[in-house]
């Protein structure tokens, strides 16, 4: 029975490419074959990211007890990955624009930083996501969601390695968490995802 839905499926691709007028056609250069990818997100802005002249202090900045943002919780991934020891330390930045996106297709993070551009392209910093949470202190409209949703953002941790990071506003303060990139559990429709724009 297995054998026979494989056979079924091959020749339904093979139907849908056009069968074997189509791979002549193809072997003599007489046509293409485009494959569209499915898209994942919509973008929708761009933000400004302020330039910056002191190192950055992961430790300093994100902490429950902070002057600048209001925290409602910091998840213990994000801690262990970015905060122990001495923490995630960035060297000062110039003014910089992120872009930013719905998601319109659920997805796990691979095909997401996939169409991002890969992970170079997808990489933003800890300065970055917080000054915009600078901006959104206290749960102000602004470029980050503030309806319970999920903005992700592409960090390397202290290690290097590039995680998930997670930001979510609860009505009484920003909850942020981390995950691994490999997280089998995938994002839903109307998460917002930031990224170089560069």
């Amino acid at each position: 029975m297995k054998n026979n839905q494989t056979v079924d499926k091959i020749q339904a691709i093979w139907n849908m490419v056009g069968g074997e007028e189509m791979v002549d056609a193809l072997i003599q250069g007489r046509a293409k074959l485009e494959v569209k990818l499915v898209q994942i997100l919509n973008w929708i802005g761009t933000t400004t990211i302020s330039a910056t002249t002191e190192k950055f202090v992961a430790k300093d900045k994100f902490r429950k007890d902070s002057k600048e943002v209001k925290f409602y919780g910091i998840w213990n991934n994000f801690t262990e990955w970015f905060l122990s020891g001495n923490g995630k330390i960035e060297e000062p930045i110039d003014e910089k624009e992120l872009r930013y996106g719905k998601l319109i297709k659920s997805s796990v993070d691979g095909p997401i930083v996939e169409e991002l551009g890969g992970e170079a392209k997808a990489e933003t910093t800890l300065t970055e996501l917080h000054d915009l949470l600078k901006k959104q202190a206290n749960g102000e409209e602004g470029d980050l969601l503030t309806n319970r949703y999920a903005n992700i953002f592409y960090v390397k941790d202290t290690s290097g390695v590039l995680r998930a990071v997670i930001v979510i506003w609860y009505g009484v303060g920003w909850f942020v968490s981390a995950r691994s990139v490999e997280d089998p559990f995938g994002w839903r429709v109307g998460r917002r995802v930031f990224s170089r724009n560069s």
